[in-house]
C-alpha cells in the first residue's frame, strides 16, 4: 500500500512552480520538509533520509505532481546532513542523468559522507578536552559517538557535479534562484531565494519548529597567527550564524520555506526569533560565568558554565549540542570584548567576565 503523498501546492502562490513536499524520518526531528521545483531542470531541494518509507512518499508526492523519481535532473542541497543528503545518491539509480549540486565547502564532506565521519569523534573529543570536559565523560562520549558511527546513518555519499558559491544564480524558465550562503548550523549551509516571489528555502538554518543547533569543528591546519593563545583552527558557528540572521533581517521575503515546521509567511518575525533565542542563551551565559568568577579566582571553563545552566541534564546523551552552544556563547562573548580567555593550569581554555563598564 502506497502511502498517501503529503504535498503541499506552490505555498507561494506567486511562484507555483514550487511545492512542498513532506517526507517521513525515524528519528526525534520528525517529518523533513523538501522541495519539487517544477521548470527544466526539474529539480528538488534536499532529498530526504535513505529509507523504503522515505523514498515511496517521494515517489507518491511527485506522482500527484505529475511526475515521476525518474523524471528528476537536478538535486540543490542545502546542507549535507542525513534527512537532507540522505537518499540522493539513491535516486540516481533510478534518473542516471540527475546532477547534485552543493556549496563548495560541503562537496567534499557529501562525495566523503560517513557516520564516522558525520559523528566526528577524535574532533569533538578534542574539542571537549580544549574546554574543560572531564576526561570520564568524555571517554563516555566517545562511547557513544562510536557506537552510533556503526549505525547506518541512512544516508550515501555522492558526486556534487557543481560546488555553488555565494551570489550564484540557478536558472529556471522566466525565473532564477539565488544561492545565499549561510554557516552555522553546518559550515557550508545553502538558502535558496527566489526574488521575484520572495521565497526564501531555509533549509535547517531558519525552521518552524525550532532554532537549530551551531556546529563547532575542529579543522586541519596551523593556529592562527593572530591568535595570541594559539588555539587549533575551529569553525565557530555561534558568531557566524547571528551574522547571517542578521543580514537576512535587512532584507524582504516574502515567505520562508524551511525543511522542519510548515511555511514561516511572518519571515522578519522568524528571523527576529532565532537571534532573540540566541542572545537570551549568550546572556545566560555570562550571567554563569559572572556567578563562578565571584565563587573562584575568577577563571571558569566551559565545562563549568555547563554544569551551572544545566545541572539536571545528562552529562552524556544530553551535553553535546548544549556545550556546542556554551562554546558558542563564549565565542560571542570574547568577539564582542566581554570576557577575556586563557589556557588555564590544567591544559583546558578557562573564562572570565570582563568588569563592566
Amino acid at each position: 500500500m502506497r502511502p498517501e503523498p503529503l504535498v503541499v501546492r506552490s505555498p507561494v502562490p506567486e511562484r507555483p512552480e514550487i511545492h512542498q513536499i513532506v517526507l517521513p524520518t525515524p528519528w526525534d526531528v520528525g517529518p523533513v520538509q523538501v522541495y519539487l521545483v517544477e521548470g527544466d531542470p526539474l529539480t528538488l531541494v534536499d532529498t530526504g533520509v535513505r529509507t523504503p518509507g522515505s523514498r515511496a512518499a517521494l515517489a507518491a508526492a511527485l506522482e500527484t505532481l505529475g511526475y515521476g523519481l525518474e523524471d528528476l535532473r537536478r538535486v540543490l542541497l542545502t546542507h549535507y546532513h542525513g534527512d537532507h543528503l540522505g537518499q540522493a545518491q539513491a535516486l540516481r539509480s533510478l534518473a542516471p542523468e540527475l546532477e547534485v549540486w552543493a556549496h563548495e565547502a560541503e562537496a567534499d564532506m557529501c562525495e566523503g559522507f560517513s557516520a564516522e565521519r558525520d559523528e566526528n569523534v577524535e574532533g569533538t573529543d578534542r574539542l571537549f578536552r580544549d574546554f574543560g570536559v572531564p576526561a570520564v565523560l568524555r571517554a563516555r562520549q566517545r562511547e557513544l559517538r562510536e557506537r552510533y558511527a556503526r549505525e547506518d546513518p541512512l544516508c550515501d555519499p555522492t558526486r556534487v557535479e557543481r560546488r555553488l558559491r555565494e551570489g550564484d544564480a540557478i536558472p529556471f524558465k522566466g525565473f532564477s534562484l539565488e544561492v545565499i550562503h549561510a554557516p552555522g548550523h553546518t559550515i557550508g549551509h545553502c538558502l535558496y531565494h527566489e526574488p521575484g516571489s520572495g521565497a526564501l528555502l531555509t533549509g535547517d538554518h531558519l525552521m518552524g519548529n525550532a532554532v537549530p543547533y551551531t556546529d563547532q569543528i575542529l579543522r586541519e591546519g596551523p593556529p592562527d597567527p593572530r591568535d595570541p593563545l594559539g588555539r587549533p583552527p575551529r569553525f565557530r558557528g555561534l558568531p557566524l550564524y547571528l551574522a547571517s540572521l542578521r543580514a537576512l533581517r535587512r532584507q524582504r521575503f516574502r515567505a520562508l520555506l524551511p525543511a522542519h515546521g510548515g511555511v514561516l509567511e511572518r519571515a522578519a518575525r522568524a528571523i527576529d526569533d532565532a537571534i532573540l533565542f540566541y542572545e537570551v542563551r549568550i546572556q545566560r551565559v555570562e550571567r554563569a560565568l559572572r556567578a563562578l568568577a565571584s565563587e573562584r579566582d575568577g577563571w571558569a571553563s566551559a565545562w563549568a558554565v555547563w554544569e551551572r545552566l544545566f545541572p539536571k541534564a545528562d552529562p552524556v546523551t544530553q551535553m553535546r549540542t548544549r556545550m556546542y552552544m556554551v562554546i558558542g556563547a563564549l565565542d560571542v562573548l570574547e568577539d564582542e570584548g566581554r570576557v577575556e580567555t586563557r589556557w588555564g593550569p590544567g591544559g583546558a581554555l578557562e573564562h572570565r567576565p570582563r568588569p563592566r563598564a
